[in-house]
């Protein structure tokens, strides 16, 4: 047992009256303690289950993500994707047809770092089981991603490849019933540093506390969003507010929902659904939608447009697609 550490949970668990929330300096401490794995199993759950109760501050979280990337694998130095997308939600609703709009990015010469990983039981469709039906396969290490960007322009890796010990903890919600901060800090990551970063995240003010730990972070911009499902997916059932951070300034964005009814929720999650949309072969409201809306918020990160010019690109971009291939290619 490690008695430092039991001084953290101290901190934070003494109670509204006597505890308080951790500083920068302590939060990094305290979450490099738990991913070297240098605390016991019941200090780690404690630690995680009373954040989980009064949840985490910004301050925390960026504490907690100076120490996730201070662990990272070093090899990812090898990556230099243009963007990076976090695809930790998973999909219950609808399919990921922001992959789609990943794909038209692609083949534009925009090279992109996708990352997820997947939680036992959960029951919904992840950009990993998806991908490959698009003509993306699995690569099972740094070296083999850095090799699919290259001949691709984009990749996929999981987790567990990245920061095994934050994929660990990721999957104790299968222990625990419920999830912690590893699966904020996952969204957050940004691994490889790429410039540009797109967070979707659930929760109403989630995003707000995504802006300010991306404010501590200057030397990449990012978006972030209340995605559909809490995947990086423009829903445009609704009005979305788009939050992009630039220089440790954030600026408010906002994408108005459309009137057009939407589809009910796909009971069948189909990937070949996605490709028949690729091919111009059937309609599918809410996928082309949400193809084009999120297209819409990548570019305004990537290239500081307003809205009106991102949707006039994107929709270029969108019609100007090889449709008889797949939306995943070699270059």
């Amino acid at each position: 047992m490690s008695q430092q550490f039991s001084n953290y949970i101290k901190i934070i668990g003494k109670g509204q009256k006597g505890g308080r929330s951790l500083t920068r300096q302590e939060a990094y401490e305290s979450m490099k303690m738990v991913l070297s794995n240098q605390v016991t199993g019941d200090q780690r759950g404690a630690f995680l289950m009373l954040l989980r109760t009064r949840e985490e501050t910004p301050e925390e979280v960026i504490g907690f993500i100076d120490a996730c990337r201070e662990l990272l694998e070093p090899e990812l130095a090898n990556l230099t994707p243009t963007l990076d997308v976090g695809c930790y939600a998973g999909k219950r609703r609808q399919l990921p047809w922001y992959l789609l709009s990943c794909a038209v990015l692609a083949k534009n010469n925009y090279t992109i770092m996708l990352h997820g990983a997947h939680e036992p039981g959960s029951g919904r469709l992840y950009a990993s089981k998806a991908l490959p039906a698009l003509g993306l396969e699995e690569v099972n290490s740094i070296a083999d991603a850095s090799r699919q960007m290259g001949e691709f322009g984009v990749t996929y890796l999981d987790l567990s490849h990245l920061l095994p010990a934050l994929n660990t903890i990721i999957k104790l919600r299968e222990v625990f019933g419920l999830r912690s901060c590893a699966n904020t800090l996952a969204r957050l990551l940004n691994p490889t540093s790429a410039p540009y970063c797109v967070q979707g995240v659930y929760h109403m003010h989630l995003d707000h506390k995504h802006c300010r730990v991306n404010e501590s972070f200057p030397a990449f911009e990012a978006l972030c969003f209340r995605g559909d499902g809490g995947d990086p997916e423009v829903n445009s059932e609704r009005k979305t507010e788009l939050y992009v951070t630039r220089n440790g300034s954030t600026e408010e964005i906002i994408l108005p929902e459309l009137t057009e009814k939407m589809a009910l929720k796909d009971t069948q999650m189909n990937v070949n659904d996605m490709l028949a949309v690729w091919r111009g072969e059937t309609s599918h409201l809410y996928g082309e939608q949400a193809i084009h809306a999120t297209l819409v918020s990548y570019l305004i990160l990537l290239e500081g447009y307003d809205v009106d010019e991102a949707k006039d690109l994107a929709t270029k971009l969108w019609v100007q697609r090889d449709k008889t291939a797949l939306p995943f290619t070699q270059h």
